[in-house]
């Protein structure tokens, strides 16, 4: 248990051996010789008395002086300990919604039994099934972002400023040697392209920071000049950005709280707007919306003209699309998977005001293989077996979902994931096929698009005759199964109120 949450159950118990006394805190203060300032700032978890303090707050409360620092708490306290143990608390952003920790676990500790019998049962489900501090770190993430539309003005701004303040010119491609330079330059950093590489176990990495006098950035020689462009600029968002909590390695690898999850995201959003010009891509997005018919040579074009990665692409559209086109409603999905099995993992995912869940309920199920993002995947798989250069294979599929009707107008590119070429990756961006969507996107009805009906994971679809099922519809079943109970207990109450 971390220092914070010492202090916290330190004051919940001492408020409660208080309390249990029939002492109020001035009460206590005069018998103590504790101020009643000092006294109050022990209970809401603010300071941990000095022992000579606790000896005499012990006596006044005719407490031995072990009982009072033991971390053994009461049963109505004890959920909150196993809470504060846990760190789920941690993993969520409280400080960026406005709630103040301690305040919070006041306020649990004052509730009644059955609240804490509740907050004890979610401490369990987080333990025991998929709700995990990463995963709730990543939901709430995502909602974060839902929050603010997925556009974040400040980020921008500070793109603007970073442009200005070092010329980077907007007519050329943004080069990774540039970034180096201001790397080195400006923020005394030592770039190192050889060590990465002599440990087979980090191959998997593409970058590695080691802070010191000097920030020496390891980086994976297997980079494209676009990953290497991405990661550069993403270090240097770090740094214009201000942003102490960190990961300091460029992987898949857990983060340790909300904070890095959440810096990681701000500089990565730092390093897509530098690379990919506001103005000009969302230019280029009006001539590309504005086609007939869909055309995947013009996504290509759009990778060309800024040496940028697909995933970049489609996170930088999905940033601007509901700010200058109005496209709302929509999805982003980054699946991963590798050469030697059939699972696929979902690594990234942003929704935002649509109900559907594309990307299933958990990592247990068995992702749609209907789905475009799928289907692309297996595509770079194949040509990855007997190719080693890198092949882009892109699609578009308008997905219909089993039980809502909703229709998705679907984007995905699949490619290897350098620099593991024997992993892939699939980036998707599905928007709502709604009127909005039709108004700005001419192409929407192309009868070349193939149209699929899907749903979110096997488990849960009861679509028959499905070839490409992955498992059976065992979650389905049970709820079909629920409801038809239901609908008999409700005939049978009816028809028992019809006799009498």
């Amino acid at each position: 248990m971390n220092n914070n949450n010492i202090k916290l159950i330190f004051g919940l118990k001492l408020k409660q051996l208080r309390v249990n006394k029939r002492f109020s805190i001035t009460k206590l203060a005069e018998k103590s010789g504790v101020s009643i300032s000092y006294l109050n700032e022990i209970e809401n978890g603010k300071k941990y008395p000095k022992s000579d303090k606790i000896a005499a707050i012990s006596s006044a409360l005719n407490v031995t002086y072990d009982n009072l620092v033991s971390l053994k708490l009461t049963k109505k306290l004890r959920p909150i300990a196993e809470l504060l143990d846990s760190n789920i608390l941690e993993q969520l952003p409280l400080d960026h919604y406005g709630i103040d920790l301690n305040k919070l676990v006041v306020l649990l500790t004052n509730a009644s039994l059955p609240l804490s019998a509740l907050v004890s049962t979610l401490v369990e489900l987080a333990k025991n099934s998929e709700m995990s501090e990463q995963n709730f770190s990543r939901t709430a993430l995502r909602t974060y972002k839902e929050f603010n539309e997925n556009y974040f003005e400040d980020i921008e701004k500070s793109v603007d400023k970073f442009i200005a303040k070092y010329k980077i010119s907007q007519n050329v491609i943004l080069k990774s040697s540039r970034l180096i330079k201001i790397l080195t330059e400006k923020y005394n950093y030592i770039i190192d392209k050889d060590t990465l590489n002599k440990y087979p176990e980090l191959s998997g990495i593409r970058s590695f920071v080691i802070p010191g006098n000097k920030n020496r950035i390891l980086l994976n020689k297997n980079l494209s000049e676009s990953q290497l462009t991405f990661t550069l600029g993403k270090e240097l968002g770090y740094n214009y950005l201000n942003l102490k909590e960190r990961n300091f390695a460029y992987s898949q690898m857990k983060v340790d709280s909300f904070d890095q999850l959440l810096n990681n995201f701000r500089a990565s959003y730092f390093s897509s707007a530098l690379i990919l010009n506001k103005q000009k891509l969302v230019k280029y997005l009006k001539v590309f919306f504005n086609k007939k018919k869909w055309d995947p040579k013009s996504l290509l074009e759009l990778f060309n003209k800024y040496n940028s990665s697909p995933e970049m692409t489609f996170q930088r559209i999905a940033a601007l699309a509901p700010k200058y086109f109005n496209l709302n409603s929509m999805f982003f999905l980054r699946f991963n998977t590798t050469q030697y099995n059939r699972e696929y993992n979902l690594i990234k995912e942003v929704r935002l005001n649509v109900n559907e869940n594309p990307g299933g309920y958990a990592t247990e199920e068995h992702y749609c293989r209907r789905w475009v993002s799928l289907s692309v995947l297996d595509k770079a798989k194949k040509h990855g077996v007997k190719n080693k250069a890198k092949k882009l294979f892109i699609d578009a599929q308008i997905s219909e979902f089993y039980v809502s009707k909703n229709k998705y107008f679907c984007v995905s590119v699949g490619s290897t994931n350098a620099p593991l070429n024997e992993n892939y990756s699939s980036i998707t961006l599905g928007f709502l096929l709604n009127d909005n969507f039709k108004r700005h996107v001419n192409f929407w009805n192309d009868p070349g698009i193939k149209e699929r009906e899907v749903n979110d994971t096997c488990e849960r679809c009861l679509i028959s005759n499905c070839k490409e099922r992955a498992a059976m519809p065992i979650k389905a079943e049970e709820q079909k199964n629920v409801e038809k109970i239901r609908e008999t207990m409700t005939e049978m109450i009816e028809q028992l109120n019809r006799d009498s």
